[in-house]
């Protein structure tokens, strides 16, 4: 089983691309066999990407069916996403999702179609990702914890989880803080951090 360093490590190479899959032109995803898993690794936003940023901002609930209220933007970017995954998906190896902030947020997306539609437990194990699910929806959550392995890492300092607003949005599950804040927010969601403080970690 892969550690979540080495999934860290793959979040932060799925930025350089090319990715496996790509729809509406900016929500992406690789495929990536390590030994007997599949790793489904998300990048994150793309700083040069309008397309990112206006996914990021569509914070409005939107209904997606068999997930729920969400994030318009996180949904239907992991809704696009699910609808191709799905089809390339192998029976022979447990399935990973994994990702960093915005990928994080798809990632977790993709995890709970999976559970939705009955497939076997999977892994998903993201790196500062934003809330995603819409207050009204416990569903997501439930779907998302049906997982053999959920889980969200928070770097200390690190902005992006915070958002957007609590109370509206939330996690579907529990953060799990690492690492020690710089007193640069940017810094702090940094991928290659992540995966640094990981391997200090052991994990």
């Amino acid at each position: 089983m892969l550690s979540h360093r080495d999934l860290a490590l793959l979040a932060a190479a799925s930025y350089s691309g090319p990715q496996s899959l790509e729809v509406d032109g900016d929500a992406r995803a690789d495929f990536v066999p390590r030994g007997r898993e599949l790793v489904v690794v998300c990048p994150g936003t793309h700083p040069d990407d309008p397309l990112d940023w206006i996914r990021d901002l569509e914070t409005f609930p939107r209904w997606f069916a068999k997930i729920g209220l969400l994030h318009a933007g996180f949904g239907s970017g992991g809704a696009a996403l699910w609808a191709k995954v799905r089809r390339e998906l192998p029976i022979d190896r447990r399935i990973v999702y994994a990702g960093h902030s915005l990928g994080g947020a798809l990632a977790q997306v993709l995890a709970a179609c999976h559970a939705a539609e009955g497939r076997a437990p999977c892994r998903v194990v993201t790196f500062g990702a934003p809330r995603v699910a819409f207050m009204l929806n416990p569903l997501f959550g439930r779907l998302v914890r049906r997982a053999a392995e959920a889980v969200e890492y928070q770097r200390r300092g690190d902005p992006v989880p915070d958002v957007p607003t609590k109370g509206l949005f939330f996690h579907p599950t529990r953060r799990r803080p690492i690492g020690a804040a710089s007193p640069y927010p940017i810094a702090n969601h940094s991928i290659d951090r992540y995966a640094a403080d990981l391997a200090a970690l052991g994990l």
